[in-house]
């Protein structure tokens, strides 16, 4: 018996993949692509989930944190989009921010203005911060940020990209595992 991959369902039991379903898919195979047949690493890997994220969110700007060396920061790495430049390189107290919040937690922080003092160069958007959570342990965070006006992320957004972001997570931490000199906090196996 033969299946028909369109035929098989990814969300309700039995039914289609919706047009955003596959859109996550597709975004999720190319991560796989760039790192088990390209060799891409850490680094690679952060900007090409930035700029995923950014486009199955649909907005301006996406970006990801990571531990710093000390642990008790994060620290932007690698942001998509305009205004990515004020943010990159941006070290914030885990204690302090909602990234840390959504690191520490191991859980989605939603609201609907990222109005967090230790996030200074956002714009005053809703934001969606998830952790980079591998099961084991959690990475770093991916956050989306939409435009100044927009309405808070939809639970049907979150899903989508929670579901993006777990598996993102696991694929940088591959990436990380096979290459020396991994950014803090990646590819090591202890629990974040």
């Amino acid at each position: 018996m033969t299946s028909d991959p369109g035929s098989i369902g990814w969300g309700a039991a039995g039914a289609a993949p919706s047009e955003t379903d596959r859109r996550r898919l597709a975004a999720t195979f190319e991560l796989m692509s760039a790192v088990v047949l390209e060799g891409t690493g850490v680094p690679g890997m952060l900007a090409l989930v930035a700029a995923h994220a950014r486009e199955l969110a649909r907005v301006p700007l996406a970006f990801v944190a990571l531990p710093g060396e000390d642990g008790n920061t994060l620290r932007v790495e690698v942001a998509d989009g305009p205004g990515g430049e004020r943010i990159r390189g941006l070290t914030v107290r885990r204690g302090r921010s909602m990234l840390g919040r959504a690191f520490t937690s191991r859980r989605a922080v939603s609201a609907r203005i990222a109005a967090d003092q230790t996030l200074t160069g956002l714009p005053a958007g809703p934001i969606l911060i998830l952790p980079l959570e591998t099961g084991e342990a959690t990475r770093g965070v991916l956050a989306v940020l939409g435009r100044v006006g927009a309405e808070p992320f939809g639970p049907a957004t979150a899903r989508q990209m929670l579901l993006f972001s777990d598996m993102a997570a696991r694929l940088i931490d591959v990436a990380g595992a096979r290459l020396p000199g991994a950014p803090p906090g990646v590819g090591e196996r202890s629990a974040g």
